[in-house]
């Protein structure tokens, strides 16, 4: 409720106010107090009361604003000056968005032409770059043919050296040639007489020979055709064999499994110089195979070859260096563990060592006997073994 002072008793009107009305004068309302109430229940207006209840009432039910004449005339100039200002302001708002606009529009054509001017730029500093380029691929090829033209200049002149230095190399090699040939020629002068003398001296000795070879022929005793000595082979029972008849002869007896005789006399294979080191190592091998008593021969069926003394390992046992099988001595089978039944005096010699407490090393299978000191004994062939479980020694680690 606003409550004006000094009004005209005769002039009385009902208000509702929501807002608060400021004046563009405020000097002419300096003296006066305007208040506002909240608004109350509309059915006291009709009362036509004009007492003015105080703000601090609880509920006033009509709001009664008593006017006068001139101030009601204030009142509505004040608020056509305010639909004026709202009309001004809404007319400044709508020409400062114009203005907005205007600037934004300016702005858009600022940034585009700083646009266009950032991409002449570029471009321009782009053709230059590559003007810059091409000028330093025009300095490095003008560098670069200016280089290739001191290269082929200076291989000019290498190669021209080159020729004279071969130049006068061939001429020097030429001289040198030539003082060689002479120095050739010379020397096969001096040769091609050397060689006459020499074939007349080999003349004289030859003829020498043949009369010699003519006064010492001898008759082969299997093709009976006549040779010299030289050529021919005295056996110690005197008779001549020329070579290829005498070693015809030995391979004869290799396959026949006979040693070769001559007048009941047996022929060592060493008289036969033409024989290969294969066929004398054969041919002795059976000699060998013949002369010893009871042979032993390899268990394997596959090959079943002599197997000499030298490949006898131990008492009871040969190894065959043919297929690598190992063959027993008594029994000729394939070797076996243990004493072979055969074997008699190996069993009573296992009865022995059993009676006594004796060790058989598991290398030389000879048998040991153990003194004094701990399990680990070394035989005279080198192995090492337990004395308590027979078996080979594996450092102190050992256990049994």
């Amino acid at each position: 409720m606003m409550i004006f002072h000094n009004v005209s008793p005769h002039v009385i009107m009902k208000v509702e106010c929501q807002q608060v009305i400021r004046p563009e004068n405020a000097r002419q309302f300096r003296q006066r107090s305007v208040s506002v109430l909240p608004r109350s229940d509309p059915a006291r207006d009709s009362t036509g009361s004009n007492h003015v209840e105080s703000p601090k009432a609880a509920a006033a039910p009509l709001h009664l604003v008593v006017l006068s004449r001139n101030t009601y005339k204030r009142l509505a100039a004040a608020k056509q000056a305010q639909y004026g200002l709202t009309d001004q302001f809404r007319a400044e708002a709508l020409a400062m968005k114009e203005r907005q606009q205007e600037q934004l529009r300016t702005f858009r054509e600022f940034r585009e032409s700083a646009e266009n001017e950032k991409r002449q730029r570029e471009e321009t500093l782009r053709q230059q770059r590559l003007d810059d380029l091409h000028q330093r691929r025009l300095e490095f090829k003008t560098i670069r043919a200016i280089e290739e033209d001191e290269r082929a200049v200076e291989v000019a002149r290498r190669r021209e050296a080159e020729t004279q230095m071969r130049e006068e190399a061939t001429r020097q090699r030429q001289a040198e040639q030539a003082r060689i040939l002479a120095e050739r020629i010379a020397e096969e002068e001096a040769r091609i007489e050397e060689e006459r003398r020499q074939a007349q001296e080999a003349a004289q000795e030859a003829e020498e020979r043949e009369r010699v070879r003519r006064e010492c022929l001898k008759e082969c005793a299997i093709c009976l055709e006549e040779d010299d000595i030289g050529a021919m082979i005295q056996l110690p029972c005197t008779h001549w064999y020329c070579h290829e008849d005498l070693r015809t002869a030995f391979e004869n007896a290799l396959d026949d499994r006979q040693p070769f005789r001559c007048c009941l006399q047996e022929i060592p294979v060493n008289l036969c110089s033409t024989a290969t080191e294969d066929f004398r190592e054969r041919y002795s091998l059976m000699i060998l195979e013949l002369r010893t008593p009871n042979p032993l021969y390899c268990s394997n069926g596959a090959c079943s070859v002599f197997l000499p003394p030298t490949q006898y390992q131990g008492p009871d046992m040969a190894a065959c260096r043919v297929c690598s099988s190992t063959t027993c001595r008594m029994c000729r089978n394939p070797t076996h563990d243990g004493i072979c039944p055969q074997d008699v005096g190996s069993q009573q010699a296992a009865a022995l060592a059993a009676e006594n407490g004796w060790r058989p090393c598991p290398s030389c299978r000879n048998m040991v006997e153990r003194s004094s000191g701990c399990n680990r004994m070394r035989c005279r062939c080198g192995g090492q073994f337990c004395y308590n479980c027979g078996d080979i020694w594996r450092g102190y680690s050992h256990h049994c």
